[in-house]
């Protein structure tokens, strides 16, 4: 009798085991689905090996400090009489923009381009100063007056990437509006310069992917242009090309095109 009734514990046991071992079904037969919180937390996910490469485009807004420098000499080749004008010009304003952009990924490194467009507006007067001794009757009336707006811009980036985030270089060319009024109020003449001049860039940032599609980021940008407009005609004096520096810190949020994904 003993025999029996340890081989029934012995059978019921097993069948116990053997249930909990079947997977559970749903009333329609099929598998119950997992939740994923069931999975193992160090599986892969393959959000963390984002993929970067695609085609973008987006818009930035920001701040921007830009100054204009120039040196000018009166009787240079006198050295009693050599005197030094600088003018000096700064201001800051809100610039915004927009971008567009291919990048493309190997491994961590990730290099493209981008083109984009800057508004900025710089405009400034000033009178000329002296850097040392008296200030000649020559230059009394003197002044100046810069703008600059419009900045395109056309660079080469290279970068590091980490799941979600990018770290960036960029540098390229600029074009810029640059507009230069010279005034001379005691002879009341003026001389004016209206071009788009051809400058340099490079700057640096920072990407985040908020999901597949969406980035945010920031970016500092130095931007530098040059124009030659002298002013009118001074007797024994010696101008020097104006030097324009924009510095430009910006927010900036991107979508890339296509359904890239990252790879599992």
């Amino acid at each position: 009798m003993g025999f029996r009734r340890a081989s029934i514990l012995v059978i019921l046991a097993m069948c116990s085991i053997g249930a909990q071992a079947v997977p559970a079904h749903a009333d329609g037969g099929g598998p119950v689905p997992v939740s994923r919180d069931d999975y193992s937390p160090y599986a892969p996910s393959g959000f963390f090996v984002f993929d970067w490469s695609g085609f973008y485009g987006g818009a930035h807004l920001g701040a921007a400090y830009a100054q204009a420098d120039s040196t000018e000499v009166l009787f240079p080749d006198n050295p009693v009489l050599t005197q030094f004008i600088t003018f000096e010009q700064s201001e800051t304003s809100v610039t915004g923009g927009i971008q567009a952009g291919w990048q493309r990924q190997w491994g961590k490194l990730v290099g493209g381009f981008e083109a984009g467009l800057t508004l900025v507006r710089f405009d400034s007067t000033t009178s000329a100063e002296q850097d040392s001794g008296f200030i000649s009757d020559l230059v009394a009336g003197l002044s100046r007056s810069v703008e600059a707006s419009d900045i395109f811009t056309f660079t080469g980036r290279l970068g590091y990437a980490d799941g979600r985030w990018l770290a960036y270089i960029k540098g390229g060319v600029a074009s810029g509006q640059i507009d230069v009024t010279y005034r001379d109020a005691v002879n009341s003449t003026a001389t004016t310069s209206s071009e788009r001049e051809i400058g340099w860039t490079a700057g640096v940032g920072i990407d985040y992917a908020l999901s597949h599609n969406l980035f945010l980021g920031f970016e500092y940008n130095f931007m530098h242009f040059r124009s030659d407009v002298a002013p009118p005609p001074i007797p024994g004096a010696q101008f020097g090309d104006i030097d324009v520096d924009i510095q430009n810190v910006v927010v900036r949020l991107n979508y890339r095109f296509g359904g890239c994904c990252g790879r599992p």
